[in-house]
């Protein structure tokens, strides 16, 4: 195996890293966002208003599902 060789597939693996990366993180992000827009529904109370709770709560799930998309575009794109 030459240099050339090593170097595609470490960045082979570096790529595939990073896409279990991205969606994962967008999983826990979605996640997160789920239970800010649901917490009363799941008997926590949060002490801070419900607005920013529903608004952050809608940011994290669309940054979420941006990374779940970024995950997804930069496995197909091999």
């Amino acid at each position: 195996m030459d240099r050339q060789d090593f170097n595609r597939q470490r960045t082979r693996q570096n790529n595939l890293t990073r896409t279990i990366y991205d969606l994962g993180m967008g999983l826990l992000w979605t996640a997160v966002g789920i239970f800010l827009l649901l917490h009363e529904k799941f008997g926590v109370t949060l002490n801070f208003d419900n607005l920013l709770a529903n608004i952050f709560g809608g940011v994290c799930i669309f940054y979420g599902l941006f990374r779940v998309y970024r995950g997804y575009k930069s496995y197909t794109q091999k």
